[in-house]
């Protein structure tokens, strides 16, 4: 509960779409456990190769699905983290409380994309881990997402200048549903959240929620973040 209480009691921050930063996310003994249980690099696959990207996108990227050949790959302790991390913490109770605290937000998006839901909503959840690159393209977020949670899990500080950047597009009326990438010289950038253990970037996914990862180019980076969707 301590998560969803630091979640549902954090303030949202409306500009320049509506989103969330919030720091010690996890209970701070629970976060020590959860980096002990940080799988190993040859647990991962091309994140392109796990079917969640087209083929050529983010290179830099891998990733860990909680599936039984990625599960597989590590002790069985360290499984039953993760599937318990999900299954018990970012359960079903946790995405629904989201989906009700920004109900409205949900609402308005759906009427305005003119394509409500067809079925209920559900929970998606992957491990990530990046290496330096170019960064990642302005986009925003798969057209599926309805709410898309960014736990970033850095052991440390030490760069805490690679995490996300909000933009806003140069061509301020602009606008993207979702699914292309787009180039960094049409957008100016915000505000970027901080990559600081512990730590969450939460937002509604819309037709402005634009966002990316300036390019970082760090000598034997380990970039490890925490997917969370909840999915139409």
């Amino acid at each position: 509960m301590h998560a969803l209480y630091r979640i549902l009691n954090s303030p949202v921050r409306p500009w320049p779409h509506r989103h969330l930063f919030i720091e010690n996310v996890f209970p701070a003994d629970f976060y020590a456990a959860l980096q002990r249980c940080m799988p190993s690099a040859n647990a991962y696959t091309s994140l392109a190769k796990t079917g969640k990207v087209a083929e050529g996108d983010y290179d830099m990227r891998s990733g860990f699905l909680l599936n039984e050949e990625h599960l597989g790959r590590v002790p069985a302790d360290i499984a039953r983290f993760w599937t318990g991390l999900f299954d018990e913490v970012l359960n079903d109770e946790f995405a629904d409380a989201l989906m009700a605290r920004h109900g409205d937000d949900l609402r308005e998006r759906l009427e305005r994309e003119g394509k409500p839901l067809a079925k209920a909503p559900h929970r998606d959840m992957i491990l990530v881990r990046d290496r330096s690159s170019d960064g990642v393209k302005i986009h925003t977020s798969d057209p599926g997402n309805l709410l898309t949670l960014l736990f970033y899990l850095p052991a440390d500080a030490r760069h805490a200048d690679c995490g996300t950047t909000l933009y806003l597009p140069k061509e301020r009326e602009r606008r993207c549903w979702g699914g292309p990438h787009h180039e960094f010289e049409g957008f100016d950038p915000v505000w970027t959240m901080p990559y600081v253990p512990n730590s969450l970037f939460m937002f509604v996914k819309t037709d402005d929620s634009f966002h990316g990862v300036k390019p970082i180019h760090v000598e034997n980076l380990r970039r490890d973040l925490m997917l969370f969707y909840v999915k139409r």
